[in-house]
């Protein structure tokens, strides 16, 4: 079911509305509670950023339909009563709208019989209301815990400094926000010194230059997968996939829910180069290859999930001392384990411009508030233009 189906007729009656003479995307004045400069998702206006979280659902047709309405309906009521926007919401704002959706019918543009919204030739139904009736307690209850998943979304993506539906919990919330910022993530620096350092180990045996060799293959693996430890050790190179020459890898992670990452050149390179320094016979996977992803010196057994955090804790202590002049660096190095690499995965994938919905999906997150944690990937754009502060004439 299509999005448009959902916000085209809130544009129509906006922009058709006697009261109102100016459409959603001018209604900006106000905006008090509007992030600046920060948001992780492409919305510059209230109606960009109801795309943008309705958008998050498109392949949840009935959850699409049941959160645009309400969605809808607030917007609506803004627009027609309270003449204020989303960004300028305050608490009794909302206290006001829980009141007006016990008994919209005064007012004749609201309550009407249940009609579709469009016409067959996609117009909007002049005959169609946002209610039938004033809403029951339970489904007031309904609509205030969809605008509160709304509102959460808007201030995890930075649209929006607070919840106006959650005064008594905001503070709180602000204060934990920090907890929730991922900061056990990896720079390419640091990655790569990591990398050198095992490519310059001196190995003094086949066994040794095995260990080095599968030891970059499985920082590489994991940086371009995004890949858990559990998942990593679960898997076998079968499990690598071609469709119209681009490669995928097929997982099956938390909650035995199904995923498949796009596999990157760079990493299908490092595969090849791997598979070819072991002995295995071709460059890429072979159809239902039964050898485990990250394998033993046999090329036969998995290796575990502990080894595999051994062997990482190993090359990141070889990396630390690349850092000699650099001890924030170096003890940085020394306390990462596997998951940093899944953490600098979703850093870079959203930071080379990949949205929410694409990193949530790569990631395996059961949910995009997961992904929004990553909130320091727009910490950059903000630290320049703070730099750029300066009691120099100029």
């Amino acid at each position: 079911m299509k999005q448009s189906t959902y916000i085209k007729p809130l544009f129509k009656l906006t922009q058709h509305s006697e009261n109102m003479g100016q459409s959603i995307i001018d209604f900006t004045h106000g905006d008090y509670n509007k992030e600046l400069g920060n948001a992780l998702i492409e919305a510059d206006n209230d109606a960009e950023a109801i795309s943008s979280f309705l958008r998050e659902y498109k392949e949840s047709p009935e959850t699409l339909r049941s959160y645009a309405k309400e969605v809808e309906r607030l917007l609506l009521w803004c627009i027609y009563v309270a003449k204020i926007n989303i960004s300028s919401l305050r608490r009794t704002h909302l206290q006001t709208y829980q009141e007006f959706l016990k008994n919209p019918e005064p007012f004749a543009i609201w309550c009407g019989p249940s009609v579709s919204r469009l016409t067959k030739d996609g117009a909007l139904n002049p005959n169609w209301r946002a209610f039938t009736k004033g809403l029951s307690g339970a489904s007031i209850n309904k609509s205030l815990t969809i605008l509160d998943s709304f509102f959460n979304y808007l201030v995890q993506a930075n649209y929006l400094i607070g919840n106006p539906l959650a005064v008594d919990r905001r503070r709180k919330k602000r204060q934990d926000r920090s907890a929730n910022i991922i900061d056990r993530y990896l720079e390419k620096d640091e990655i790569n010194a990591t990398l050198n350092a095992l490519n310059e180990f001196p190995a003094d045996n086949e066994t040794q230059s095995f260990q080095a060799i599968r030891a970059r293959y499985i920082i590489l693996l994991l940086f371009y997968t995004g890949l858990r430890i559990a998942e990593s050790a679960n898997h076998t190179m079968g499990d690598f996939k071609q469709r119209k020459d681009r490669w995928f890898l097929r997982v099956i992670g938390k909650g035995k829910k199904l995923r498949e990452i796009p596999i990157p050149d760079v990493l299908l390179d490092a595969l090849a180069d791997f598979r070819k320094m072991t002995g295995l016979t071709s460059p890429q996977p072979t159809f239902q290859e039964p050898t485990p992803l990250i394998p033993m010196k046999n090329l036969t057994d998995a290796i575990s999930t502990r080894r595999i955090d051994q062997i990482l804790k190993w090359a990141f202590n070889l990396g630390a001392e690349q850092f000699a002049a650099a001890p924030h660096k170096a003890s940085k190095l020394r306390a990462a384990s596997a998951h940093w690499l899944r953490h600098s995965y979703v850093t870079y994938l959203l930071e080379s411009g990949a949205s929410l919905k694409v990193a949530q999906e790569n990631a395996g997150h059961a949910d995009v508030s997961t992904t929004m944690h990553y909130t320091h990937v727009a910490e950059t754009d903000r630290h320049e233009a703070t730099n750029q502060i300066t009691l120099g004439d100029k």
